[in-house]
């Protein structure tokens, strides 16, 4: 249903396994995916899971950390040599992280949850953005969703913390929704210079590409957070 082209052969995960404990993976959104899609998103979220849960701050993060993170980059060198490199180059201060990965995901994740929650398919004229922000932005992406005149709204909290999001759908437009993702109790994301201060926030907006494209050129834009 990612791409809502190819016929759907598999199920998929909508927020990766293996950002969870084994003992926190119940109730984890699922959705049928076709082999093409499924295979891209799981090589962003074998990058992903094991990035953004170096950084993680939530109650299971050392253990997360000691059980699985640490055996996923033994067995990815390239991976490995990648963070290794970042690290020194920062003076060993900061990991590197690719943006543009992170975003191609949450952007993944906007459209699982739109079918899984309220069976809507983004078809051609449709699609999704997501982008990271400072920390700063959080109350003006909480208080639109608060304002937002809609009854259909969602607070999922996954995996004790592990995994929280927040979602709104317009009641006169189905594909438009838009998505607050809170991961792995707050992982700080910093060192862009357009991007001053913590980033722990990630937003993602579904709808008609007019409103996409024009949101991925100007309000979600990297140079304008």
């Amino acid at each position: 249903m990612y791409c809502v082209e190819a016929v759907a052969t598999t199920a998929d995960h909508v927020i990766s396994r293996e950002f969870f404990l084994k003992h926190r993976r119940a109730n984890a959104p699922k959705v049928a995916a076709c082999a093409r899609c499924n295979n891209e998103k799981s090589e962003l979220e074998h990058y992903l899971t094991v990035v953004l849960a170096l950084g993680g701050r939530h109650p299971d993060a050392k253990i997360n950390l000691d059980t699985m993170v640490l055996k996923r980059l033994q067995k990815n060198a390239a991976l490995h040599r990648e963070l290794l490199a970042g690290f020194e180059e920062s003076g060993g201060t900061a990991l590197p992280i690719d943006h543009v990965r992170v975003e191609k995901l949450f952007a993944l994740i906007a459209r699982g949850l739109a079918w899984y929650h309220w069976n809507v398919l983004l078809g051609p004229g449709y699609s999704a953005v997501a982008a990271l922000f400072s920390d700063e932005g959080a109350p003006f992406f909480d208080q639109m969703l608060l304002s937002w005149g809609t009854p259909h709204r969602m607070s999922i909290d996954l995996g004790n913390g592990t995994f929280k999001y927040y979602g709104a759908q317009a009641t006169d437009c189905p594909q438009m929704t838009i998505w607050r993702f809170w991961m792995l109790g707050g992982v700080l994301l910093g060192g862009d210079p357009n991007v001053p201060g913590p980033s722990s926030l990630a937003i993602a907006i579904t709808g008609p590409d007019a409103l996409i494209q024009r949101l991925a050129s100007t309000t979600l834009r990297r140079d304008n957070p």
